[in-house]
């Protein structure tokens, strides 16, 4: 249970001492940048809500930390209806945590309370799992076998494509570029009666205003094709990795590249978007803002789940065992099944390709603490 100092009321902090935060418990394992934890204080100046603390597991490049300031100066700045919308798609950074004079992390809202949900795992139990666009490139049935009452059908995977243009669009129009657009970036939750939600998270190593505090790490199976000589970290680079998020979730394909062997499943009018997209011609890639007035027309007209139903699962292939040989002494009997035989059925839960709550990418590696994390938390 996190406490609250209490300071001046509306007091801004844009920079904090890591021990300010008090202990700090860990609530991820560790990834390419750093460690998430939660903090026992929460500083006043950081706004209404639960937050977390991402400390990097090294000391980030020259320049960064005035990149950081400049990210949070400019989310404090902003007028009350766009830090809204901010808050909305992104886990935007608060504050920079340090350790004396150097940036050792961020602090940002705790978005896992609005995106994690009960899967239910192979022993029956439910544990709580971010929702994340990896787990929606699967099979129609993957959320239902999962124990949550979402169907992803053709027309919810357009409203997911339609929300996260939406927050690519919002990005772009204030000059930040996304760079590494994963599943495992991108958290998705699905409201009850309503449009579904996205949050983009890694918000420290995006692109903002021509300038980067964190090189981003850029996600195998969704980078640019090396063919194409260009840097990750522009607008196109990301109606690249758009165009790829919309095959993928139309396709139900975790790494589709070609839009050919899939156009079948794609919405008619989306395809010539997706030709764009995906073609080198970086200059006539569709912007974010594009695919979203496409995407919103397309839902408008409806139908969409009797036009395009989508692949039906493959089949799988089960052997069930042979009975024992009888023993010679006793008298014999044919098992009515006869000898083992081969059965090939659609497993009623789909053909979701990743393990069960964990998407393929996965969570982080758990790796021994960088020596700049443990300095940060001691």
């Amino acid at each position: 249970m996190s406490a609250l100092v209490d300071l001046h009321a509306g007091l801004e902090r844009r920079a904090l001492e890591v021990q300010e935060f008090g202990e700090l418990v860990p609530i991820s394992r560790f990834g390419g940048q750093g460690r998430v934890y939660r903090p026992a204080v929460i500083p006043a100046g950081l706004g209404a809500g639960p937050v977390v603390v991402k400390l990097y597991r090294r000391a980030p490049p020259a320049g960064a930390g005035h990149v950081l300031s400049e990210m949070v100066a400019w989310g404090h700045l902003l007028e009350p209806d766009q830090r809204t919308a901010l808050d909305r798609v992104t886990a935007w950074p608060l504050a920079i945590v340090r350790a004396g004079d150097v940036a050792a992390g961020i602090a940002m809202h705790d978005v896992g309370g609005r995106f994690s949900e009960p899967f239910v795992m192979p022993s029956g139990r439910r544990e709580r799992v971010l929702l994340t666009l990896e787990h929606l490139l699967g099979a129609d049935d993957y959320l239902q076998m999962r124990g949550l009452g979402v169907r992803l059908d053709t027309f919810t995977r357009a409203e997911v494509s339609e929300r996260i243009s939406d927050a690519l669009a919002f990005l772009h129009r204030h000059a930040i570029v996304a760079s590494d657009i994963a599943p495992n970036n991108i958290l998705v939750r699905f409201g009850v009666g309503d449009e579904p939600e996205v949050c983009l998270i890694d918000c420290d190593s995006m692109v903002f205003h021509g300038r980067q505090a964190l090189t981003s790490v850029q996600t195998g199976d969704w980078e640019l094709p090396a063919s194409y000589g260009e840097s990750p970290n522009t607008r196109a680079a990301d109606g690249y990795k758009l165009g790829l998020v919309v095959l993928r979730l139309f396709a139900r394909s975790h790494d589709a590249r070609a839009a050919g062997p899939h156009t079948r499943y794609v919405p008619a009018e989306l395809r010539g978007l997706l030709a764009r997209a995906l073609a080198p011609d970086a200059v006539n890639r569709p912007p974010a803002g594009e695919w979203q007035r496409a995407l919103r027309g397309l839902l408008a007209a409806g139908r969409l789940n009797e036009r395009y139903p989508g692949p039906a699962p493959p089949p799988r292939v089960v052997v069930r065992r042979a009975p024992p040989a009888p023993d010679p002494g006793a008298a014999v009997r044919t098992p009515r099944g006869g000898a083992a035989r081969a059965v090939v059925g659609t497993p009623r839960g789909g053909a979701a390709r990743t393990g069960v709550g964990t998407p393929r990418g996965g969570a982080a590696r758990a790796v021994a603490p960088g020596a700049f994390a443990r300095a940060a938390t001691a």
